[in-house]
């Protein structure tokens, strides 16, 4: 199947964007209506934060954690649709509490375990290429209730990013992530290593430096 230009994707869109540059183009509107404007397998990545199953219901609308799969899922199938044989899907999420107690939801958990399910077992068949997270320490310490009254948990300072795919192998590298090494790397490359088995029970081998 030929592939789509970014520019040629935003011509099967069939309404003015909201801000344009050479670069793409932002839209406003019903991400449910603008993606079944899209084409089948056009789009390499989705990045998405969809509204948190919170207990505290927010302005811009946030369901249940019972009803959050069945409220997703009309999004799920059209991002596999859209979405390229090696494209990736990433959902920022947050978690949540149970109403009433210092126990957390599971309901991220459950969606991913639904997206990633086959077809034939009910799911989106997706893969969970990796789990992903974000440390955000401006977060607020809530529930108050159990972080600064009662004391009895720590602030929730972590998102879930789930890194979903079509394929197992979706087109990624890694090298556009890479940190310098370390001083003491540094030094272990440049005065060479003894290949052994460590404690862990982890073997160095000799292709150690081999890039």
């Amino acid at each position: 199947m030929p592939t789509l230009s970014p520019l040629e994707t935003l011509t099967k869109i069939d309404c003015q964007p909201y801000y344009q540059t050479h670069l793409g183009a932002a839209y406003w509107g019903n991400s449910l209506d603008l993606m079944q404007k899209l084409p089948d397998e056009s789009i390499d990545l989705i990045c998405t934060s969809p509204p948190f199953a919170l207990l505290r219901k927010k302005e811009y609308g946030n369901v249940a954690a019972k009803d959050y799969m069945q409220w997703f899922k009309p999004f799920a199938t059209q991002f596999y649709r859209i979405l390229k044989p090696k494209g990736s899907l990433l959902i920022d999420i947050g978690g949540t509490w149970q109403k009433g107690v210092p126990v957390r939801s599971l309901y991220h958990f459950e969606l991913v375990i639904e997206l990633c399910k086959p077809t034939h077992q009910g799911g989106l068949g997706f893969y969970l290429a990796q789990e992903l997270f974000w440390y955000n320490p401006a977060k607020l310490p809530t529930p108050a209730e159990w972080v600064t009254v009662r004391r009895e948990r720590v602030k929730d300072a972590v998102n879930t990013i789930w890194w979903l795919s079509k394929d197992p192998h979706p087109k990624a590298n890694n090298k556009r992530v890479l940190r310098p090494y370390s001083e003491a790397m540094q030094n272990l490359l440049k005065n060479g290593y003894q290949a052994k088995l460590r404690p862990s029970g982890h073997a160095i081998s000799k292709k150690f430096k081999q890039v």
